[in-house]
């Protein structure tokens, strides 16, 4: 088995992916944007801004302007700056003003620039109330030329232009707030997208399998089309399928699924391959590392699988904990199986039963036992599979889930070989290397892994591709 736990990151699966998830992405776009202009428009308090231009020269010579003078002015106008923000002139406006503003709110509120290679002073003052910021950008104005030629001993300041009542907001910018909302909620949504990603370890293609487990592949069971895509609830999705894929009407009578062609032809294909292992491999031990991955209807799917091919199965539900078969029969748990055959309360004809699918025959798990494991490892079950052996050509052995009890173990010991089935997307590989790990202690042969319920639609596959191309 190998120690390969490192997660590598393909650009081009990661680019398919937020390529898979545009919609998502481009749906949080949207509703960050949303939020941002509903933000914008009810809790943020617009704002004016109403500005006035002041021209300062300082004349040597009364009657024109010299490159000196405009030097000057132009190397004092840092000095304009500190005087226009100074705190007289602020509490002189507020004063003339009768405005309830501190000279630290005023001065956070006024903007001054200076133009380059000019002598024109800028001043912009920003209010929630336009006329308010009109009012302020003149007053600042006037107070800063007054001061400006008294404390520098300057000729004269111009008003050039005065402030303007502004008939628009010019913050919050709800264009550009929605922009950058959407921006930030796409980035958002793209971030978590990525980092599910990246720490995701479960196990979802062959290619992992492989890679993080060095288990061969035997079969690939696609998710029937039926659940794939069309109920969006999953707790509904599985509560439905669980439903629909009750395999076993009522009584001992097997009406075979009628299943989708991809997924007969994936069961066809996994048969194929056991048969491909040898012609000794005739006990299988169907195990899984969670319940609910599907074991039991892979392990009974394969068992009418193999029968079509001509070979006479038996199989065997060793769940003795929670059998999935009883309950989907609803046959009572008093009915004769493995648990009264191996605790000596029933003869071995008593607890096969015949089914009206031709060449399969079953044996379910009877009553529940204290113990479920020493039962299943004693020498009685042993020997029940070794005699059954000969009898039949396969023997398919549905066990419980090996990441929950080890009953599965005692099971894949005695057995020819061992199937894991993996559901994809639901198990992390680390939890299947651990249930590996009992297997290879327990001396199993470990034959291979069915990847079931593969979403294989959701990676390009069209819905009748193979219908298409085998002539469904």
């Amino acid at each position: 088995m190998p120690n390969n736990n490192d997660i590598e990151i393909d650009i081009g699966d990661l680019f398919f992916l937020l390529l898979h998830k545009m919609w998502f992405i481009l749906l949080w776009g949207i509703l960050s944007a949303a939020a941002a202009i509903f933000i914008s428009k009810v809790f943020i308090t617009p704002v004016y801004t109403s500005s006035t231009k002041l021209y300062i020269i300082n004349r040597q010579n009364k009657d024109t302007i010299t490159s000196s003078d405009l030097q000057t002015g132009s190397q004092l106008t840092q000095d304009y700056k500190i005087l226009v923000l100074s705190r007289p002139v602020t509490e002189q406006v507020l004063s003339k003003l009768n405005l309830d503003m501190t000279h630290e709110e005023l001065v956070s509120n006024i903007t001054v620039k200076v133009p380059e290679n000019t002598r024109i002073l800028e001043i912009s003052v920003q209010n929630p109330n336009p006329e308010t910021a009109k009012q302020l950008a003149d007053s600042i104005a006037e107070e800063s030329a007054e001061r400006m030629v008294s404390i520098l001993e300057m000729e004269k300041v111009n008003i050039v232009e005065e402030g303007d009542i502004p008939s628009f907001p010019t913050s919050p910018s709800i264009i550009k707030n929605a922009i950058l909302g959407s921006l930030a909620g796409a980035f958002i949504s793209t971030f978590i997208i990525i980092l599910i990603h990246i720490i995701d370890d479960t196990v979802k293609d062959v290619e992992q399998i492989e890679k993080y487990l060095g288990l061969t592949v035997l079969g690939t069971i696609p998710l029937e089309t039926k659940y794939a895509g069309k109920i969006k609830n999953k707790k509904k999705a599985i509560k439905k399928r669980k439903k629909e894929e009750n395999i076993y009407p009522e009584g001992i009578s097997i009406e075979k699924a009628s299943l989708e062609f991809s997924v007969n032809e994936a069961y066809k294909t996994l048969r194929t391959n056991i048969q491909f292992c040898g012609k000794d491999i005739k006990t299988i031990c169907i195990t899984s590392s969670l319940p609910d991955e599907g074991k039991t209807v892979v392990a009974f799917r394969l068992a009418t699988a193999l029968s079509e091919s001509g070979k006479k199965v038996l199989f065997i539900d060793a769940d003795l904990r929670k059998s999935v078969i009883v309950n989907r029969l609803k046959i009572s748990n008093g009915a004769n199986g493995l648990s009264q055959y191996l605790s000596g309360m029933s003869t071995l004809e008593e607890v096969i039963h015949k089914t009206n699918v031709e060449n399969v025959d079953i044996i379910f798990t009877g009553i529940l036992p204290p113990h479920p494991s020493e039962m299943l490892g004693n020498e009685e079950f042993k020997d029940l599979v070794r005699s059954q052996r000969e009898i039949y050509d396969y023997i398919i052995i549905d066990t419980p889930p090996l990441g929950v009890v080890i009953d599965s173990a005692n099971v894949a010991e005695i057995c020819d070989g061992t199937i894991l089935v993996i559901e994809s997307g639901k198990i992390s590989y680390r939890l299947i290397q651990r249930v590996l790990k009992q297997l290879i202690t327990g001396k199993s042969r470990v034959l291979g892994a069915v990847l079931n319920k593969a979403n294989i639609y959701g990676k390009g596959y069209k819905k009748n591709y193979y219908g298409k191309y085998y002539g469904r």
